[in-house]
């Protein structure tokens, strides 16, 4: 019981988290009331059950794990005719496998199948919906993956009058896809990405981009990738700077390190390139550093993260506990990266901070016995390893949540986040610091739960849960499919892929769908 309840701790508390920051005083997603509730289906739903061979409760849904349509059943326009079609996805019974269909409704009302399809895949990795052919209607495009093979397969389907029809791509593997648009025509291609394989005596890793402009997909680019990354943790087709867009991929190597990858379109070769696929990627990060790209700043234009070890203040040593992330803009034209602003994460205590200034040198001396950061700036350091015009900016101390009880309360003191049964707390050192420096500290904290995991999470708060689990297991048909969920999206909150804020918000909004489809 416990495993199971420390499985579950992390992904609750990611949502409590979170609705802490909002000011929600309830778990939308998460309502044990809600999960009881009696069935209350539309006919519509009642319609597509049926047709899929059951009602409510007889048809095994099989949800979506990654991307931005988590939904087994998913209402989209397909022809442009102005209504909507639906895309579902279910267990294929006893032939095994998982079975794709299309329903449609006729303008008595009445739904019918266009079009059914089965794969041997027993997991749905993710769909897309984008205009491949030009033709102004999107076709829809679905990773299909097997875990138990470890092997992942792509299908495209296109409307064909009054049915769907496949292209066919039974040969095409893929360790990520993407739809892109690298030529800016607005015709979507669809970028597959291969890890490293062998190809003879050559170790390869390969990005091949298709098109879709006749009966069969063909390849019209390829680019060579970085043959040292064995997985990919984020991947986005995004805006890199105010004029350009790239797909930005952040892998792990081997090694356990980390770098970000940008494939671009070179207008004037009309090819792909890779400029950071190289052995002397200035992005390359260690574990401990794993950070993914992504819009700190939203302002639209991702960022890109380097890291380097904070030096300590006692020493000119590093040290060991905690990171300097730069995150950075990148110019495919001149491969460059531009600092946009600086975080420090603390891998000791499990936080990020996002600094009031990145033009300044800061480091960090950790006191590993009062659990207290100080963050200083300094000008250079001296022959003798003192550091020359050293200013204590800031320190976070961190409390166990009864030592922050039973303290005495100091105005001095600024509380940040209360996060895993540790209380961060700020204390401004320098009084020239501006009110806004102590804004963007405040606002820049980011607090991690890795630590829910561990052992150390106390029995009240296990309870807590078990009464939460209990709850959810009421609802018998679903407690399995609500907590594939919760670990599905915690699985990118450790991974150090999406916030705690992200994390609880997509958690709440695939349990609040999956109601909606169960329940009405």
């Amino acid at each position: 019981m416990r495993g199971k309840l420390k499985k579950l701790f992390a992904a609750v508390l990611a949502v409590l988290l979170a609705l802490s920051f909002s000011g929600c005083s309830e778990l939308t997603g998460l309502d044990a009331q809600a999960l009881m509730s009696p069935p209350k289906t539309t006919a519509d739903r009642e319609a597509i059950y049926a047709l899929m061979g059951g009602g409510v409760g007889d048809v095994t849904l099989v949800y979506p794990k990654y991307g931005d349509y988590r939904s087994a059943i998913i209402s989209r326009d397909l022809d442009g005719c102005g209504t909507s079609e639906v895309v579902s996805f279910c267990a294929n019974g006893d032939a095994g496998g998982t079975r794709l269909e299309f329903f449609k409704k006729n303008t008595d009302g009445v739904w019918s199948s266009m079009a059914r399809f089965t794969s041997a895949a027993t997991q749905v990795d993710k769909v897309f919906f984008g205009d491949l052919t030009g033709d102004g209607m999107d076709e829809i495009i679905v990773g299909w993956g097997d875990p138990l093979t470890a092997t992942a397969s792509v299908s495209v389907y296109y409307v064909d009058g009054d049915t769907i029809r496949e292209f066919s791509m039974t040969t095409v593997s893929y360790s990520e896809i993407l739809l892109t648009d690298f030529d800016s025509d607005n015709i979507k291609e669809l970028f597959v990405l291969q890890a490293a394989q062998t190809s003879g005596e050559e170790i390869m890793a390969l990005g091949g981009l298709y098109r879709f402009d006749g009966d069969q997909p063909y390849v019209s680019k390829t680019v060579p990738l970085d043959a040292a990354v064995t997985r990919y943790t984020s991947v986005s087709f995004s805006q890199v700077n105010s004029w350009r867009r790239a797909a930005v991929l952040d892998g792990v190597k081997a090694d356990g390190h980390m770098l970000t990858q940008i494939i671009g379109y070179d207008e004037a070769s009309d090819r792909l390139i890779s400029p950071l696929s190289n052995e002397e990627n200035a992005t390359d990060r260690p574990t401990a550093a794993a950070a993914v790209s992504r819009d700190v700043n939203k302002d639209g234009i991702l960022e890109i993260p380097t890291a380097e070890l904070t030096i300590n203040g006692s020493e000119t040593t590093a040290d060991s506990t905690g990171y300097v992330i730069t995150w950075n803009t990148y110019s495919l034209q001149d491969n460059t990266l531009t600092p946009v602003c600086t975080s420090i994460l603390n891998t000791a205590e499990n936080y990020n901070l996002f600094l009031p200034s990145s033009e300044d040198n800061y480091g960090c001396q950790n006191d590993t016995v009062t659990r207290t950061a100080t963050f200083f700036t300094y000008t250079q350091i001296g022959f003798n390893g003192n550091y020359l015009g050293r200013e204590d900016k800031f320190s976070i101390r961190v409390y166990t949540e009864e030592d922050w009880a039973e303290k005495e309360q100091d105005d001095e003191d600024i509380l940040l986040s209360s996060s895993a049964g540790r209380v961060y707390v700020l204390r401004i050192l320098d009084d020239s610091m501006a009110e806004s420096d102590e804004k963007t500290l405040q606002s820049g904290f980011e607090a991690s739960i890795k630590d829910a995991l561990a052992d150390g999470a106390s029995e009240e708060s296990l309870q807590k849960l078990a009464q939460i689990q209990e709850n959810i297991c009421s609802a018998a048909y679903y407690e399995e499919a609500i907590a594939d969920i919760l670990a599905d999206e915690t699985s990118y909150l450790f991974a150090g892929a999406r916030t705690v804020e992200e994390t609880a918000e997509r958690i709440d909004q695939r349990v609040q769908l999956y109601l909606t489809e169960q329940w009405g």
